[in-house]
């Protein structure tokens, strides 16, 4: 899996410089954004400190990003922004529901656990990620709108094409939350696992059989819902008929 980036630099300005590692401005501050929001939270977090720790001028932040508030959603932005390509490019819509749930299992295991290799930048992005859960910025609602539904509307679209119900009908959607409440444990629950288990292989190096327990988990008990929702909608319309 090849490392992700939380910047573009290939329309850098004249204003924009490159350090002796190769890093412009703007990819040094959202690298230092990241570990400062990680470390204070958004609130507490400051500009002067982030462009300390990228070795930039402090008008550095308002000349590349405007303020705090979008450099913070600059980091959600190019951090979806790559996933989302990454997860299309082996995501054919055409595959079979079945197979296209496993990849979407996959690529979502891969995205929290792997961060391509860089165990640092995983921890930092899973540490704001919990402090928006925990602590509402305002910029969640951008987040959600912007990043998290797409991807949530992709599940229910696999999910509606499994059991043949519509993308907004609450069977689908508390199917994906089922589907993504069995990830997130292995991730939320870390700690607590690892204590429970401590001799089982951590979670980064088991990826694969953990795809197929809950994809193979996932399928068992979404057609078993929507079978259990087709007895209960038949019982219904025989006892209307029997009503009339």
């Amino acid at each position: 899996m090849s490392s992700i980036s939380l910047a573009d630099t290939s329309s850098l300005s004249h204003d924009e410089t490159i350090d002796e590692a190769g890093h412009s401005t703007p990819e040094r501050l959202l690298h230092a954004a990241l570990e400062v929001f990680a470390e204070h939270g958004y609130e507490a977090a400051t500009i002067r400190e982030i462009c300390s720790r990228a070795g930039a001028n402090v008008a550095a932040v308002h000349y590349h990003f405007g303020d705090k508030r979008r450099l913070y959603e600059a980091i959600y932005g190019t951090l979806f922004e790559t996933l989302r390509k990454r997860r299309t490019s082996f995501l054919p819509p055409e595959a079979p529901a079945e197979e296209r749930l496993r990849i979407y299992i996959r690529a979502l295991f891969e995205e929290i656990f792997c961060c391509g290799g860089d165990s640092d930048r995983q921890v930092q992005l899973s540490t704001i990620y919990l402090s928006e859960m925990a602590r509402p910025s305002e910029v969640l609602d951008r987040i959600v709108s912007e990043h998290l539904e797409p991807d949530a509307r992709e599940l229910y679209s696999i999910i509606a094409d499994l059991i043949g119900t519509h993308t907004d009908d609450d069977l689908t959607i508390d199917c994906a939350a089922s589907v993504i409440g069995q990830v997130l444990y292995y991730h939320h629950a870390g700690p607590i696992i690892t204590r429970l288990h401590p001799d089982r292989t951590p979670v980064p190096e088991r990826i694969d059989a953990l795809v197929e327990q809950v994809w193979l988990f996932s399928l068992g008990g979404i057609q078993q819902t929507a079978r259990a929702r087709a007895n209960r909608d038949a019982a219904s319309d025989e006892i209307a008929d029997h009503g009339c």
